[in-house]
């Protein structure tokens, strides 16, 4: 082999090293960066991931919270009313009571009472033909009495408890009230309105000695005998 033969060999070699040197080398990098981007990619994922859990978990809290606000809200929404409808019931029986004491100043016969602190219950008919039956009454001083009242007839009725002045003043009053077309009376301490076939209770404390009567102010009622009386006594 000659020299020109052999160095151009030696340089045909070399050249082929450098080729297979060089596409190694390339190679390596383009594996090297694929690997590289595959784990900033599934970096990126996982953060998104995170961030998407954060959020979500955020978002969970915020509604538990609005929930829990508006229990409370609701809770003292229902406790104001409670409150209110408390006043109102404490209120409307102050008026009651203040009405019944009124109204017991105003009586000198006696004063209204309670259906449960009644001593005895009496029942009275009041009846077409223009009586009460029983219409004498014995009680004692200091006794409350339930009268209980049915209206045995077809026409309307009354029964009311007052003294000879009181009464006198209750036809007085009816005959007002027929004079200007108005016959609409209404319930009172010491009075009751009855339909034909109603009941009605009326509960009144007899305090002193006397006489009290027992009338019905229809009209002509009255005038015709319809009257009653209660005898009280120590």
């Amino acid at each position: 082999m000659t020299l020109r033969k052999t160095r151009s060999l030696v340089l045909l070699f070399a050249a082929f090293a450098f080729v297979l040197a060089a596409c190694g080398g390339t190679a390596g990098v383009t594996v090297d960066e694929g690997a590289e981007d595959h784990v900033e990619e599934e970096a990126a994922h996982e953060e998104e991931a995170a961030h998407e859990e954060e959020a979500a978990h955020e978002e969970e809290a915020a509604h538990e919270e609005e929930a829990a606000h508006e229990g409370e809200a609701a809770h003292e929404e229902e406790a104001a009313h409670e409150e209110e409808v408390a006043h109102e019931e404490e209120a409307a029986h102050d008026e009651e009571a203040a009405h019944e004491k009124a109204h017991a100043s105003e009586y000198a016969f006696g004063a209204p009472g309670h259906a449960e602190d009644a001593d005895r219950i009496i029942d009275i008919s009041a009846n077409d033909d223009f009586t009460f039956n029983p219409g004498k009454i014995d009680v004692n001083a200091g006794e409350t009495i339930t009268f209980r009242v049915v209206n045995t007839g077809v026409l309307p009725h009354d029964f009311t408890i007052g003294d000879e002045e009181t009464q006198t003043a209750h036809a007085a009053e009816m005959a007002e009230m027929m004079a200007n077309g108005d016959m609409m009376m209404h319930d009172d301490p010491n009075a009751v309105v009855l339909a034909a076939g109603e009941t009605k209770e009326i509960t009144w404390v007899f305090d002193e000695d006397g006489s009290v009567l027992l009338g019905c102010h229809q009209p002509g009622h009255y005038a015709a005998g319809m009257v009653g009386e209660v005898t009280v006594t120590s």
